[in-house]
């Protein structure tokens, strides 16, 4: 099996400016060997522990183990229609800190509907619209854009956006001069203020602009409305909401707890180029003028999601795994290193997140496709165990096209250990 072919190009960083900021990469702690699923193949005397990614999820990967936080300037809010800005906690789930608009590349997780989600896990007979997050934001008017058909039907036939322009009506009633000094006893209330309400929701829509743009959320309580209360919501594409991109993964019914295999993008495999796990060399081994580029395998993500690999400094700490090849001395593979992410870091990021922890994120590699960075987070050489974790990173879309990304910066996830003489996945990026 070959290795890869390097891309040494750095990516191109944006010149516009933004205020943001992130937690600095700390020392990264001992990772815990996670109970992930796996299946275990053998060749010859050697055995490779392969991610079972049919029984994978956002939901069974294990928690957070550093806190951090982003925050997005006003300015650049508005060039993206929506502010990614969050915080998250040691201990919290990844699902609940990655927004779609994060992993939409890697994963396209807004081509999923409720439906198509309902046909790979079920999701329950009794979900109101709180349980679909980016319902808070929809308004009449972007329910209208995602789903058009609703324009055609009578407003009585969709009781959340009847409700809503009802309300309306009798907040405007109550408001003006005339109703405050009607005695309270005499003024309408809500319910004979529905009578009357009805024709086509498009041009009802026309007729109250302030209410055909209030959020749902702001005014209706959503776990009052099951999901079907809204005609072919079910049926419609994320991706057709607007903002969708800033709804957690754990904020779509079911989502959390598709398998990896089943995404409208399935993730890679990683089996395109496997190494030999040699041997595990620890903190006394520094950087060497000798082992440049050519040795490594580890490094950083351009901005076209292909590994650059990268050398460790000169005289610096540098613990690392030395690989094998299957074919022997003869193979590319073949003494190559795998440098620890806890004692490196490499410039990362693209754009206007590029400046993101520092524009650093840990050496590793991108196994398994481009929506989490594998790092080698420790080496024991006593028990000869390599340990490795998952690192995130956020990513914005602009209005008129283009992408920028932060350097793989959150994590680590708790991710499967290698011992020496087996295997090791390196994929093909």
């Amino acid at each position: 099996m070959g290795a890869n072919s390097v891309i040494n190009n750095r990516a191109l960083l944006s010149i516009v400016s933004a205020s943001m900021v992130a937690t600095s990469l700390l020392e990264l702690p001992s990772v815990a060997n996670a109970e992930i699923p796996t299946v275990t193949y053998n060749s010859g005397k050697y055995q490779l522990k392969s991610p079972d990614w049919a029984k994978i999820n956002w939901s069974s990967l294990d928690p957070l183990q550093q806190p951090g936080y982003l925050d997005i300037s006003p300015d650049i809010v508005a060039k993206i229609g929506y502010n990614p800005s969050r915080s998250w906690t040691a201990g919290q789930s990844i699902d609940s800190v990655i927004m779609l608009g994060d992993v939409d590349d890697a994963f396209q997780m807004s081509a999923f509907s409720l439906k198509t989600i309902s046909v790979i896990v079920p999701l329950g007979p009794k979900l109101t619209l709180k349980d679909l997050g980016l319902m808070q934001w929809q308004t009449p008017n972007t329910l209208v854009k995602a789903i058009p058909s609703l324009g055609n039907l009578d407003i009585n036939q969709v009781p959340p956006i009847y409700d809503l322009f009802a309300q309306s009506r009798y907040s405007s009633i109550t408001s003006n001069s005339i109703a405050a000094a009607t005695p309270k006893s005499n003024r309408p209330d809500k319910n004979s203020l529905k009578i009357g309400l009805n024709g086509k929701i498009s041009t009802i829509l026309k007729s109250n602009p302030q209410a055909a743009n209030t959020p749902l959320g702001k005014k209706l309580d959503l776990d009052r409305y099951p999901i079907n209360s809204i005609p072919r919501l079910n049926q419609t594409q994320l991706s057709r909401f607007p903002g969708w991109q800033q709804s957690y993964i754990n904020q779509v019914p079911g989502l959390n707890q598709v398998p990896f295999d089943k995404m409208p993008q399935p993730i890679n495999s990683g089996l395109d180029v496997v190494g030999i796990a040699s041997v595990v060399l620890g903190n006394s081994e520094r950087g060497d003028s000798r082992a440049r580029e050519n040795y490594f395998v580890s490094g950083r993500v351009n901005r076209s999601n292909k590994n650059v690999v990268v050398a460790c400094n000169v005289g610096k700490e540098c613990p690392f795994l030395e690989l094998g090849d299957v074919a022997g001395q003869a193979g590319n593979l073949y003494g190559k290193r795998w440098a620890s992410g806890s004692a490196q870091k490499v410039d990362g990021g693209f754009g206007i997140l590029q400046r993101v922890n520092g524009g650093k994120e840990p050496t590793g590699r991108l196994v398994y496709g481009s929506g989490f960075k594998v790092v080698l987070t420790g080496v024991n050489e006593s028990t000869g165990t390599a340990n490795f974790g998952l690192f995130f990173r956020f990513c914005i879309s602009f209005l008129w096209g283009g992408k920028s990304c932060t350097p793989y910066f959150i994590g680590p996830v708790p991710w499967i250990p290698t011992q020496e003489n087996d295997l090791v996945i390196l994929g093909r990026g």
